[in-house]
């Protein structure tokens, strides 16, 4: 594993609240990181990330994978499904909604502000 994917993969699990020595969710994470560096590095045309990016690849990083495997991140709390006041009476839907990811170079142009300073003409 490449030393750049390391160092993110240790400062992404503390953005996620996974301990260090917790292994199991590793190839999900290093997928997400491959994945948005790739990404970033054919969106900007750059063949290394730049020290000044690592922040916005932990962003996008965190924000694809908590999209992407959502339901890790559910809510303990069960959901309010009705109110009842007095005489009246109110329901909520209780399904859950369905969020879809779609390829991490979709996601990488949601950060197109932060990227745009880093990105080079192709000739």
């Amino acid at each position: 594993m490449p030393e750049e994917i390391q160092k993110y993969l240790i400062r992404l699990k503390q953005l996620l609240l996974i301990p260090f020595e917790d292994t199991s969710k590793d190839s999900r994470l290093l997928f997400v990181l491959e994945t948005i560096v790739q990404e970033i590095k054919t969106y900007c045309n750059i063949p290394s990330i730049p020290e000044a990016l690592d922040n916005v690849v932990l962003h996008i990083a965190e924000d694809y994978y908590r999209t992407k495997y959502s339901t890790e991140f559910e809510q303990t709390t069960p959901a309010v499904t009705s109110i009842k006041r007095g005489d009246v009476t109110t329901a909520f839907g209780s399904a859950k909604a369905t969020v879809t990811v779609g390829s991490g170079a979709a996601f990488v142009r949601n950060y197109g502000a932060q990227l745009q300073a880093f990105r080079r003409l192709r000739w």
